[in-house]
C-alpha cells in the first residue's frame, strides 16, 4: 500500500502519528527506515510505503517504488507536484482485484480535484463531505471560536463547510476570461510583429520551476482593433540545472524564431545572463528587475486580459493553474507562479509602455496572511 502526504514529514506526522492516525489503530504498527525509503510495517505484516509531494524528487520516487493496491492520499490538495505524483500513482495502482485510492482533504479548487470530484459518479468512485461543526470529536469552544472567526467568509466555506470555490477572490485572472480569447492554433495571425521568450529563473535548485513563456504582439489591425493584442505561444518551463533551463530557453527561441530573450535578473544576477549566451553566445538578452511586488507587475498584464488584448493560442494548463490560482491577498508561501511571472515580463516587455500605471482594485483583506 501507500500513503502520500504533502511532504513525507507529513505522512508521519498527520498520517501515521496525527490524533486519528494509523497508529491509533493499530498499535502494533512500526515506521522503518529501509533502502526503498520509510515505510509502515503494519501488526498482521501488512506494508505501506510513505511518499512527499513537494519536490521533485518526490515525484521521481514513484517511478521506482514499486506498484500498489491501495493508496491513501492525505490533504491531496495541498499537494505543490499534484498533477505530477496523481499520474504516478495512477501508473502503479495495479496490483490485486481492484486497486483504488482514498483521498481526504480540504477542497481546495485545484483543477484536478474538481475534476475528480466531477467524474467521480462514471469512474466508480464516491464523493462524501461533512463540516467542522459535524465533527464529534471538536471541543464545542472551538467550533464556537471558527464560526465567529470565519462564518460568512469564504475561507470558511472552504475550511468549514467543505465547498470547492470555484474562484478566487481577489485572483488576476478567472478562467472564464482567458477561455473567452482563447484561439486554435489554426486561427491567430499569420504575421506576428515581435515574439520574446519571457525566463523567471528558479530561486535555487530545486525550488520552483524557472518560468519560460514565448509572447508575441500584433501591434494593431487584429480583428479591425487599432491596439496592439498578445498572444501566448508556448510553454517551456523547466526544472533542472541552469544550464538545462537556459537550453529550453533557446529550444523556446529557435522554435518560435523569436526576436530576444527577457530576463529577470533578480535570483542570480549576472549568471543569468552568462548561462544563457553559454549557450548561444548570439543570444538577444533584454534583462529586467523586479523593483515592484508580484501583484504591482500583473495588474496591467491583468487589464489587457480583461480588454480582450491577449488570447492563448491553445491550451497551457500549467500556465493558466497559476494564472487563476495565484492569491494576491494571500500568497501561499510554499510556491511561486513562475509560468505567470515568465508570461508577465514577456507582455510586458511587448505591450507596456514604459511609466505606464494602472489603479490598484480595492481588495478584501480581512484575512491576509491567514491559513
Amino acid at each position: 500500500m501507500g500513503l502520500v502526504g504533502p511532504t513525507l514529514g507529513d505522512a508521519v506526522t498527520s498520517g501515521v502519528e496525527g490524533p486519528s492516525g494509523l497508529r491509533k489503530w493499530d498499535k502494533k504498527l512500526k515506521v522503518q527506515q529501509k533502502a526503498g525509503g520509510a515505510t509502515v510495517t503494519f501488526g498482521n505484516g501488512a506494508q505501506m510505503k510513505l511518499f512527499g509531494a513537494f519536490q521533485q524528487e518526490d515525484v521521481e520516487r514513484f517511478r521506482s517504488g514499486g506498484n500498489r493496491c491501495f493508496l491513501w492520499a492525505e490533504e491531496m490538495a495541498a499537494w505543490r507536484y499534484l498533477d505530477e505524483v496523481w499520474e504516478q500513482i495512477r501508473y502503479g495502482l495495479r496490483v490485486g482485484p481492484r486497486p483504488h485510492v482514498i483521498i481526504s482533504t480540504t477542497p481546495k479548487a485545484r483543477r484536478l480535484i474538481k475534476k475528480l470530484v466531477k467524474e467521480a459518479d462514471i469512474n466508480d468512485g464516491v464523493v462524501s463531505s461533512a463540516s467542522t461543526f459535524t465533527n464529534p470529536h471538536l471541543d464545542d469552544r472551538v467550533k464556537r471560536s471558527l464560526k465567529e472567526d470565519y462564518d460568512g467568509t469564504r475561507m470558511g466555506r472552504q475550511e468549514l463547510y467543505a465547498e470547492i470555490l470555484e474562484d478566487i477572490e481577489g485572483a488576476l485572472w478567472t478562467p472564464e476570461i482567458i477561455d473567452d480569447n482563447r484561439l486554435s492554433l489554426y486561427s491567430f495571425p499569420d504575421e506576428i510583429n515581435k515574439i520574446v521568450v519571457g525566463v523567471d529563473p528558479q530561486a535555487k535548485e530545486g525550488g520552483d520551476d524557472t518560468g519560460i513563456v514565448v509572447a508575441g504582439v500584433v501591434n494593431s489591425g487584429y480583428r479591425g482593433d487599432p491596439r496592439s493584442h498578445g498572444f501566448i505561444l508556448g510553454d517551456y518551463s523547466y526544472n533542472g540545472q541552469p544550464e538545462e533551463w537556459a537550453r529550453q530557453a533557446v529550444r523556446a527561441y529557435d522554435d518560435h524564431m523569436a526576436n530576444e530573450v527577457v530576463a529577470e535578473i533578480n535570483n542570480g544576477g549576472d549568471m543569468v545572463k552568462s548561462v544563457l549566451r553559454t549557450q548561444r553566445g548570439s543570444l538577444p538578452i533584454h534583462v529586467v528587475h523586479a523593483t515592484r511586488g508580484k501583484e504591482k507587475r500583473a495588474e496591467p498584464i491583468s487589464a489587457l486580459y480583461e480588454q480582450g488584448r491577449v488570447h492563448h493560442v491553445g491550451l497551457f494548463n500549467k500556465l493558466e493553474d497559476q494564472m487563476t490560482g495565484w492569491d494576491p491577498i494571500d500568497p501561499d508561501p510554499s510556491w511561486s507562479p513562475d509560468r505567470m511571472d515568465a508570461m508577465v515580463w514577456a507582455l510586458t516587455r511587448l505591450m507596456v509602455r514604459r511609466g505606464a500605471t494602472v489603479s490598484t482594485r480595492n481588495k478584501e483583506a480581512s484575512l491576509r496572511g491567514r491559513r
